[in-house]
């Protein structure tokens, strides 16, 4: 697939901006714990040797006079018993570290018990006690600190900020907004929570990981700081569901078809109702979607979106989104490329992503940068434009961990729905016929029920 290039998005002008680079920020650093001095630690030690002579500090620039804190103003001197100690600095609960002498809290004690001149085994723990509570007392406080740390930590998770990410929609374009958009396959962890992030980004300045449950297949953009992340390999997780649905066993009875790649049916009852908004100058068929939701709330839609349709229909999605938001719908935001390459007078075999020249990643990651920047979140779900794709097309959208759909009742073609069977229409003006079949399945009680969303087709 190296061979395909960019082709189709330069000729028509719709691409606002190319694929950001990877980009390579450090996003976590794991401090070891036997490098750093626990808070009460001497700072010098008699036998150390002695550091050389501070360096005279050169008069400060009167512009920094300001600065806070300030400067260093004397260097610890060698052999120093000084240890440095927490200490609350004011009402407002700052906390601050000083350099404070040792006080030995048992020194007294220890002399009076000296002056009896025995001990018996009764004060074998109280002789430990006695001499060793330096280091009993730099624990403690390396207890109770970093419980402070764990409870400011589980107050950062419960006031949302490693809850998953809703983006505002903005007026800025997505190169500016969705920036170092690569993929990635990595294992992620948060507290007892497991996700796999099949995307790195950076949106609107903060590092975000696209995440999927590997169970319920379910999206969320997420905080890259939220989670602690190592890269896996889909042999290592070949027994999830998720990979399952990736990369399903040969059926042997279905024949190697140029059309309708993926998945076509579903598991179960009922049906699963897919719409293609292929890039379209008409207005979006709203029609479909009412009678959709007048089968209950949060009807399931599945639709396979274009960038070209998204460039010109902010309009019609912001209605969409608010159809989503009153909870008339639930809609699953599946990937039909950008462009959607397409010349009428060539046959299928040369024709959509099998035209030379075609760029297949970026017309998948320049989709999902529009998405997220309009406020939704890509699925894992790809659908090839006419359905169309080879075996090496195919390997490589999954190789982008897409799981790749078609259908096996596109009813514009007559194709009748049965139990299990994912559905497609067009909604964007150009199928009005398939629109039509749709309601009048409704409406007859022809269509298989209940309506499925599509994360439970395969």
């Amino acid at each position: 697939m190296s061979g395909r290039k960019s082709g189709d998005l330069a000729d028509t002008g719709k691409a606002e901006s190319s694929i950001e680079g990877g980009g390579s920020g450090i996003e976590c650093v794991d401090i070891d714990p036997h490098a750093a001095a626990f808070p009460g630690d001497p700072l010098g030690f008699s036998d150390q040797p002695a550091p050389p002579a501070a360096a005279a500090l050169s008069p400060l620039d009167p512009k920094m006079a300001n600065v806070k804190p300030a400067p260093v103003r004397y260097a610890i001197e060698p052999g120093d018993k000084s240890s440095l100690r927490i200490a609350r600095d004011d009402a407002e609960g700052r906390f601050s570290a000083r350099a404070e002498p040792n006080r030995d809290l048992f020194a007294e004690p220890r002399r009076k018990l000296g002056r009896l001149g025995r001990f018996d085994r009764k004060d074998a723990l109280l002789n430990f006690l006695v001499f060793d509570h330096d280091h009993v007392v730099r624990r403690v406080l390396v207890l109770l600190f970093w419980a402070c740390v764990a409870c400011a930590a589980t107050a950062q998770g419960e006031d949302g900020s490693c809850s998953p990410v809703d983006i505002a929609p903005g007026p800025a374009s997505t190169g500016e907004r969705v920036r170092d958009y690569a993929p990635i396959f990595d294992l992620c962890a948060n507290g007892g929570e497991s996700r796999l992030a099949i995307r790195r980004m950076s949106v609107d300045g903060t590092q975000l990981i696209l995440t999927v449950d590997p169970q319920s297949l379910q999206t969320s953009l997420e905080r890259a700081s939220c989670w602690r992340c190592e890269e896996t390999s889909d042999a290592a997780q070949a027994e999830t569901r998720y990979l399952k649905a990736l990369h399903p066993p040969q059926d042997s009875t279905r024949p190697p078809a140029l059309v309708n790649a993926g998945l076509i049916h579903g598991d179960g009852d009922g049906a699963f109702v897919t719409g293609d908004l292929c890039p379209s100058r008409k207005p979006l068929d709203r029609s479909f979607f009412e009678k959709l939701a007048a089968q209950g709330p949060g009807a399931p839609v599945a639709l396979a979106v274009s960038g070209g349709w998204i460039a010109r229909h902010g309009a019609d999605i912001a209605w969409l989104r608010e159809k989503e938001r009153i909870g008339a719908l639930a809609i699953t935001w599946a990937n039909h490329s950008y462009s959607h390459p397409y010349a009428p007078h060539l046959s299928d075999r040369r024709n959509y992503f099998l035209r030379p020249g075609v760029d297949v990643d970026r017309e998948i990651f320049e989709t999902e940068k529009l998405i997220i920047a309009e406020g939704e979140t890509p699925s894992t779900f790809f659908r090839f434009p006419g359905l169309v794709a080879d075996a090496a097309l195919l390997e490589h959208v999954r190789s982008r961990h897409l799981i790749v759909f078609g259908a096996d009742s596109w009813l514009a073609l007559g194709l009748r729905p049965r139990p299990g069977s994912i559905v497609l229409v067009h909604p964007n003006g150009n199928e009005p016929v398939g629109i039509k079949l749709f309601s009048r399945l409704i409406d007859a009680g022809a269509m298989p029920l209940p309506l499925r969303p599509i994360n439970e087709a395969p």
